[in-house]
């Protein structure tokens, strides 16, 4: 049976942990879910905060330029500021400039999606994206956030663990099934890291999304630990799994050795 353990949480406990600050990007969260205008009561709701904490935050916030609060409905959204952040969280990333040129070439290609992405905890974060030619079954971007163990991302990255420590990882998992395709328990998940081992890539059939087929391959820094992962993800009705395995499988694989050569330095 699945994990029922919850999510990795912060170390509240610990004296160093500033609270306010804590409670700050908890509001920040809070309205990034939610993704349209929220009216204080309901943001203090989904925060899970006292509504007076929420009113002073989101007052300092919108003082500093966060926030942005509408003169009527006085409802609060997110403002453009915060996109400097992520700009340069993106600028500084020496992976995705690395491997930048490589995937452009490989989508020019393949006119398929192509993908870069980063573990962190237990899921995979989207740091780079050169999207497909054609329609595709699922719409992501930069920042979007999937869970490590049903993608084929994650699988590739995981796969390059040692055994044991990638056991560890989807075992604390919260391993919920996206789709009906999904393998949550441990055993089938062990295999499917043992298949990655060794082909070196991972393969994926709509277990995070239906109609979406998706390949993989670990890039590796200099040390032999795994940094992240290039992937390719098209739609079941244009591709079929033999033929991702025959003509996409060697032109990622291709890729990732590239970029792998590539990053000595970091």
């Amino acid at each position: 049976m699945a994990s029922q353990q919850n999510e990795t949480q912060p170390d509240t406990e610990n004296p160093l942990f500033v609270g306010s600050i804590g409670k700050g990007f908890r509001v920040l969260e809070a309205l990034k879910h939610a993704a349209r205008p929220v009216a204080l009561t309901e943001l203090a709701q989904l925060a899970g905060l006292n509504r007076s904490v929420v009113q002073r935050i989101t007052h300092t916030l919108k003082t500093l330029g966060y926030l942005r609060q509408h003169p009527d409905t006085r409802a609060y959204t997110l403002s453009s500021r915060l996109l400097e952040f992520g700009h340069t969280v993106l600028a500084m990333d020496r992976l995705r400039e690395k491997a930048h040129p490589h995937m452009e070439a490989l989508n020019r290609r393949t006119g398929e999606t192509v993908n870069l992405m980063k573990l962190e905890d237990d899921e995979i974060v989207y740091i780079a994206r050169f999207p497909s030619l054609h329609a595709v079954s699922v719409d992501l971007h930069v920042g979007s956030r999937l869970p490590a163990f049903c993608t084929a991302a994650g699988r590739a990255i995981l796969s390059r663990l040692d055994p044991a420590t990638a056991r560890e990882h989807l075992a604390r998992s919260t391993r919920k099934a996206m789709t009906q395709h999904t393998v949550t328990e441990l055993p089938g998940l062990q295999q499917a890291l043992a298949d990655a081992r060794r082909l070196g890539y991972a393969l994926n059939d709509q277990e995070a999304f239906i109609g979406d087929i998706s390949i993989a391959a670990p890039l590796i820094d200099r040390f032999g630990a795994p940094v992240g992962a290039v992937n390719i993800a098209v739609p079941s009705p244009r591709w079929g799994l033999d033929e991702v395995r025959r003509t996409l499988a060697p032109q990622v694989l291709a890729t990732a050795r590239s970029i792998n050569s590539e990053l000595g330095d970091l």
